[in-house]
């Protein structure tokens, strides 16, 4: 009896401390380098009025991000806060070799208990561990769908995210509620876009004397308005099918950056809501004539060309082919699309802990062909990243 108390406590204690801790410099460095190496440049599109995303703040903030590409969607959150932590599943922390690139506040279902064969006692409330590192100062990302999935709106909104801005409301605690949209081009497609939209401060509604329950059901009402404002959320899959084709062709001919995939995706998403909502009469005027939407056609595959460039540039990361392969192999391993990347991660993270010591003291025999073959590989993932090439 004593030892399951104490080994109750070590638990609590555990899961206590991480709640305390940040989002460590070492997983920030390795989040960083796998997102950065497997899409590039993650552009942040910030509709706020405030300053950058990753400026200092004085007040605490609660991050609500859409889920659209399991637990690789983290690591896009973190390009626009850097120092947030996240409640995640107890499921991705369990193993020493997760827990080298994921960290954070560990959400544990009831499932989980029976799953892992917890003592339900020594479970810490999430929410509880999410107020408390709030109350701290720190940014908290939540995922309030709960589980990622390709599809062509969000799922349902759980209430933990509306429960913990009510209580520290209730607290008089200054807390800033933020919604995050992640926009993938594909998201089972090395190098292609994928982009973060900062959506602008959601205003909390006040409780003018309203019971509890009542009031936290019309602020989750706000956060899921608000987040779905700035996420994928469109009527049907054809329509989002059409959207995604459409967003991404402006995207490559937009000269530069100054309209982005998921910017062109929002305002393409917008007009057909406001079509939809004006009758069908309202998509064959004006709007529908000029500005994004007028780049119709049909969502197709790659063209020839760009499927040739693409092979051109994966042939050209020869030096790093076993990597590649380790990553082909654990992506079609995946039980969904939206996990294709994650596992692709996962085995080319697992082979380039192999790999890489090795192409270490291969250097030191035969430099000129690692040296040509490092040339190359950059070369080649220089190429996958250019705007009319990636997909």
């Amino acid at each position: 009896m004593n030892d399951s108390v104490m080994s109750s406590k070590a638990e609590r204690s555990e899961a206590s401390q991480q709640a305390d801790s940040t989002m460590r410099w070492g997983h920030r460095f390795i989040n960083a380098a796998m997102r950065t190496l497997y899409f590039g440049r993650i552009r942040v599109l910030d509709l706020s009025d405030e300053d950058s995303a990753g400026s200092a703040n004085q007040r605490p903030r609660l991050i609500i991000s859409s889920h659209r590409n399991g637990a690789i969607d983290g690591h896009q959150v973190l390009a626009a806060f850097p120092r947030a932590q996240f409640l995640v599943s107890i499921q991705l922390i369990r193993s020493w070799f997760l827990r080298l690139f994921i960290a954070g506040i560990p959400v544990v279902r009831p499932k989980d208990v029976e799953r892992y064969n917890l003592d339900p006692a020594s479970v810490a409330s999430p929410v509880e561990a999410g107020t408390a590192h709030l109350r701290r100062g720190g940014d908290l990302g939540i995922f309030p769908e709960a589980s990622s999935e390709w599809g062509h709106r969000p799922q349902p909104y759980k209430s933990g995210a509306a429960r913990i801005a009510c209580t520290l409301l209730e607290e008089g605690i200054d807390l800033e509620v933020i919604p995050v949209g992640l926009f993938y081009s594909t998201p089972d497609r090395f190098r292609s876009r994928a982009e973060v939209v900062r959506g602008k401060p959601i205003m909390i509604p006040d409780r003018n004397g309203q019971d509890r329950s009542v009031w936290e059901a019309e602020v989750a009402s706000a956060l899921g308005s608000a987040l779905d404002e700035v996420s994928v959320n469109c009527p049907d899959e054809e329509t989002f099918e059409r959207i995604q084709a459409k967003a991404l062709k402006v995207a490559r001919r937009t000269p530069g950056a100054s309209v982005t995939f998921a910017k062109a995706f929002l305002d393409l998403q917008r007009d057909t809501s406001t079509a939809a909502a004006d009758g069908p009469a309202a998509a064959d005027g004006p709007a529908a004539a000029d500005g994004p939407a007028a780049a119709d056609g049909p969502p197709a595959a790659a063209s020839p060309a760009i499927t040739v460039l693409r092979w051109v540039g994966l042939a050209l990361m020869w030096l790093f082919a076993p990597v590649l392969g380790a990553a082909a192999f654990a992506g079609s391993r995946a039980d969904g699309r939206n996990t294709v990347t994650f596992f692709r991660l996962l085995g080319g993270f697992a082979a380039v802990m192999v790999w890489v010591p090795v192409l270490i003291v291969a250097a030191f025999f035969w430099p000129l062909v690692i040296g040509i073959g490092l040339v190359s590989a950059v070369g080649g993932w220089l190429l996958l990243g250019l705007r009319r090439v990636r997909l």
